[in-house]
């Protein structure tokens, strides 16, 4: 269903806030199906666990118990990327058609542009690029104890529940605070916008 109204809004224009918030959330028989993958750690991220119970990463995420991950709508997204500017380094992954790429350093500002609908990012951080927040489904915050260690990030999802990309804390940050109160901040400001998922 979720791939029928993305593809009406493609053809009509809409956005990616006109869909409705549940279609992105587990429905129980879902919910059930993740939290016996999460039952005890490690566990594998919500981007993992998606290709392995053929369903995408929203209702993944949507469905991990606890303080683990946390979720907004897309419509959130300037004041995570306002907080994701404040760590001082991260790591972005993309992963798009089998590759991974990873790209370490800290987050750039960026501002609206005046004659796009796209999010212009400053590009003097190494990292640079013009995003369509429009087009968000929603954002997660993700904690978890991954079979490397801890997995500390945000993720952000299209309107059909698929990850685009995520920002993470780089390895080894368990053993930097500093680091791990930058992300306990985002996850605050992300736990304090609305929810996605009740």
């Amino acid at each position: 269903m979720i791939r029928y109204l993305l593809a009406a809004c493609l053809l009509t224009g809409c956005a990616a806030a006109d869909l409705a918030a549940s279609d992105l959330c587990a429905t129980p028989q879902q919910a059930a199906q993740v939290q016996a993958l999460y039952v005890k750690a490690p566990v594998p991220p919500p981007f993992m666990a998606a290709g392995q119970l053929g369903i995408p990463e929203a209702l993944v995420a949507s469905a991990i118990a606890g303080k683990q991950v946390v979720g907004t709508t897309g419509a959130g997204f300037e004041a995570v990327w306002k907080s994701l500017q404040e760590w001082d380094d991260a790591t972005v992954l993309v992963l798009k058609g089998g590759q991974v790429f990873e790209v370490h350093g800290r987050i750039p500002p960026g501002e609206p542009s005046t004659q796009s609908k796209f999010y212009n990012l400053k590009d003097d951080a190494g990292l640079g690029g013009h995003l369509r927040p429009d087009l968000f489904g929603a954002i997660y915050a993700v904690d978890l104890v991954g079979p490397e260690g801890p997995v500390r990030g945000v993720t952000f999802l299209d309107a059909a529940g698929e990850g685009i990309f995520g920002v993470y804390l780089p390895e080894g940050a368990g053993g930097k605070p500093a680091l791990v109160a930058d992300f306990e901040k985002t996850r605050a400001v992300i736990a304090a916008l609305p929810r996605i998922c009740n």
